[in-house]
Order: C-alpha cells, then sequence, then structure tokens
C-alpha cells in the first residue's frame, strides 16, 4: 500500500500544500498555493486548515484511481511564535492568524478528522500532525533526503524574508540553535542577510527601489556591474556573520535555501573569500551546497518529522 504525508508551508498570505511519497519525492500535482485567509475568524480560518487537509486527501483518492494508500500524517511549517511540540498558536500583533492566538491547532483538526468518515477512512484520529518552523522543517528535510546526508556537521540557512538556520551535528539537529536573533554589526542578523537586508546594500547602490531583488539578480547576469556588485557586498556580510559559526561548529558544509539562494552564483565566491579574511583558513572553508527547491525540502522534512514520531 502507498502511503503518503500532507504537508503545508504556511505563510502570512499564502498556504502552499502539497503530498509527499514516503520517499521524500513530492507528489507534482498536488502542490498548489491558497490564500492563507489569515485576517479571518477564528472559526473561518479552523474551517480553512482543515479543508485544505480533506482536499489533499480527495486529491489522493482521485489520483490513486481508487488503489488503497495510507495517509500516516500531517505536517506544518508554521510561523512563529508557536508552541511547536504541543501544536499550540501564539501569533498576535503580525497582521495574520490573529484569531488562532492560544488555539491548540493539533487538538482542532483530529477533532474534524474524527467527525469525517471519508477523511478518517484514510487518515484515522490517531494519525500524527506535526509542527515546526519552516527553517527546520527544511533541514529535517536536507538531514534525511538532501545535501546534509553527506555530512558529520552542516550548518543549513534559509534567506528570504529572514534568516532562517538549524545546525546539525552528529546526533541530528541541534534543539535551538539558531542565529537570526544573534547580535551582527548594527542589529541581528536578521536584519542583514535576508531580502531586506539585500536591498539595503542594492540601495547603497542606487538600486532596488521597487523591492525586487530578482530583478537585481537578472540585471548581474547580463552585465550590470553595480547589480553584480551589491550582489558581492551581500556575499561579503553573509560570509562575515559565518565566519564565527565556522570557527566555532566547525561545520563541513553550509547549505543555503530560501528565494536568494536561487542567486547563488552571486554572492557564494564573494561569502568564502570573506570567511577567509575574517580568519578560517583556506582549508577549513565549508563546501557550500545551494537548494533552490526550499519548499521541497520543507515538505520532505514534514515527512521525517512525522516517520520520527511513529
Amino acid at each position: 500500500m502507498n502511503r503518503y504525508a500532507i504537508v503545508f508551508d504556511v505563510g502570512g498570505t499564502s498556504i502552499k500544500a502539497a503530498v509527499v511519497r514516503e520517499d521524500g519525492e513530492t507528489v507534482p500535482d498536488t502542490v498548489e498555493t491558497f490564500p492563507s485567509c489569515g485576517k479571518e475568524g477564528k472559526e473561518t480560518l479552523l474551517a480553512h486548515f482543515y479543508g485544505l487537509i480533506a482536499g489533499r486527501v480527495a486529491l489522493l483518492d482521485k489520483l490513486s484511481g481508487g488503489a488503497p494508500f495510507e495517509v500516516i500524517g500531517v505536517g506544518y511549517a508554521f510561523p512563529s511564535p508557536f508552541d511547536y511540540e504541543n501544536g499550540i498558536c501564539y501569533i498576535r500583533g503580525q497582521d495574520k492568524y490573529d484569531a488562532l492566538y492560544g488555539t491548540n491547532l493539533r487538538e482542532a483538526m483530529k477533532e474534524r478528522i474524527a467527525a469525517d468518515a471519508e477523511v478518517g477512512e484514510k487518515l484515522s484520529a490517531q494519525a500524527t500532525i506535526v509542527f515546526d518552523n519552516d527553517a527546520a522543517m527544511f533541514a529535517a528535510g536536507q538531514l534525511a533526503f538532501g545535501h546534509a546526508k553527506r555530512y558529520r556537521r552542516s550548518i543549513c540557512i534559509t534567506i528570504g524574508t529572514g534568516t532562517g538556520s538549524s545546525f546539525i551535528d552528529e546526533n541530528g539537529i541541534v534543539k535551538g540553535r539558531e542565529l537570526w536573533n544573534d547580535p551582527f554589526r548594527d542589529g541581528i542578523a536578521d536584519d542583514y542577510i535576508s531580502k531586506r537586508g539585500m536591498l539595503r546594500v542594492a540601495a547603497a547602490y542606487g538600486l532596488g527601489a521597487d523591492g525586487d531583488v530578482k530583478a537585481i539578480a537578472d540585471a548581474a547576469r547580463t552585465g550590470d556591474t553595480k547589480a553584480a556588485d551589491a550582489f558581492a557586498s551581500f556575499g561579503r556580510l553573509f560570509g562575515e556573520l559565518l565566519a564565527p559559526y565556522i570557527r566555532e561548529f566547525r561545520p563541513e558544509a553550509i547549505i543555503v535555501g530560501g528565494n536568494i539562494a536561487k542567486s547563488h552564483e552571486l554572492f557564494i565566491p564573494s561569502a568564502k573569500a570573506e570567511i577567509v579574511v575574517c580568519g578560517v583558513p583556506p582549508q577549513e572553508v565549508p563546501t557550500f551546497e545551494t537548494v533552490e527547491d526550499t519548499s521541497g525540502s520543507a515538505f520532505a522534512g514534514a515527512l521525517s518529522l512525522l516517520k520520527a514520531e511513529r
């Protein structure tokens, strides 16, 4: 019997949904993006979240052509603040999901699954439902199915609206170890190694007024020297940030995901050079691996967390 996980990457404006096979591969025809409805009331939001689960089950039923299958659980990459272990949302004052403050989403979804015979036939009320942040899900996917499998120690970094991170050692993902809020220059890491950090660098070169990082990357690839210099400067900041963690943690690899990772060739070389400038011997500079399908890795990570809970 085929076994699957239903997975969601929850954002403030949209939710990306997918189904993942037991081997970590995303089922292509199941990937869809839905509005988050993040400003709606509690009951509307809970009905929306459950509707997305039921919709994935119905889609699997259709794609299977009547062949039996089992859904082993549901995994959510969910923004913080959130009690990931207990499944309780504590988001408030972020213009999203305020109505879910204090709500146990795991229990709310289990109640609805138990009350729905059609869904319960494929996904029982005892099925596991797990939550974690997107960076941790990304790292779990890399450890179970991706680049991190090949290394004893690595640091996974996602660069998007913020700086997501996870440290992986011989025992797996190091709990409670992140760097987004660590002091860096005149602020914290999140201020610099993120979309807004890249746009701040670009502004110094007279670029990025429209807030489009991709446009700057495209310009750099077609010979715009200012755009290329902006990305190189961003890379130097990235290298400066990483250097002390490399000296202390001694990772064999830095695994980079997130939207800005799609422009890796524009900033990783200068990051590596800056790591050496900051005192790391060249032979100790880790290998850099990039992952352009960050959501796919997060989906695979949700599957690995579900398997660990079984």
